[in-house]
């Protein structure tokens, strides 16, 4: 069966105009993935949140999967927890929540500020069993291992990507080693969506892309790292 999914490579911590909801009527996904903290106030940071903009954030993500009747993997979000803040991503469907799941291998930047999850989750739309893994725990190979497992067919993957002064050749190359290997390891399409560089975060770099056990179906051109869009891909289970 075919699956419409799009890629939202845009700025961290923009709203979705109202021109941009209209193009995602018309194109009618089956599933939207967001960046890593794309959900966050810019005022309190990546690594800062509070109850009332929690629930806004929340809010924002039902209310769009229910208006285009879909499911969205909503980047991530700082969560409070108590007297913990995780980076977690949400996952609604026609506007009910099916889960969330907290990033287990932690960025530099985030050591002391968030505390890793120590699970993974299973998630279920249209007869497909799908994750989620958040960026830096795409470098332990068991946590691809652990998804095949459990049968895993899709692993959406929100990312933070800084940049990096290097060749195409590289970028390709990196591509090769950690994201067709883990779809092979995993035996799963992986989808990795990247924010775009702004003046909230001028350091990044959007490489997102799609890839199978067999190679890579679709990655931005190295031209459009910079560049906001809505990538719409078409996968087959």
């Amino acid at each position: 069966m075919d699956f419409t999914i799009v890629l939202y490579q845009y700025p961290l911590g923009s709203f979705i105009t109202h021109h941009t909801f209209q193009n995602l009527q018309r194109i009618k996904p089956h599933f939207i993935c967001f960046p890593e903290y794309f959900f966050v106030n810019k005022k309190l940071g990546n690594h800062a949140q509070t109850y009332h903009n929690q629930q806004l954030q929340l809010k924002r993500i039902q209310l769009l999967s229910r208006e285009l009747d879909t499911v969205v993997i909503g980047g991530t979000m700082p969560e409070l927890n108590g007297n913990k803040l995780h980076n977690t991503t949400f996952v609604f469907h026609n506007g009910t929540i099916l889960g969330f799941y907290r990033k287990q291998n932690l960025f530099f930047a985030e050591e002391g500020k968030i505390t890793p999850g120590n699970g993974h989750v299973i998630f279920n739309a249209y007869g497909i069993r799908f994750s989620v893994l958040i960026c830096a725990d795409v470098f332990k190979d068991e946590n691809f291992i652990a998804l095949k497992e459990q049968g895993v067919q899709i692993i959406f993957i929100p990312t933070f990507s800084l940049f990096r002064n290097e060749t195409i050749d590289e970028k390709y190359k990196r591509d090769n080693d950690i994201f067709i290997r883990g779809a092979k390891l995993a035996d799963a399409i992986i989808v990795k969506v990247c924010g775009v560089k702004s003046d909230y975060k001028n350091f990044l770099q959007a490489r997102s892309l799609i890839a199978s056990p067999e190679g890579i179906l679709y990655r931005v051109e190295p031209e459009q790292e910079d560049k906001s869009m809505l990538i719409v891909n078409t996968i087959t289970i």
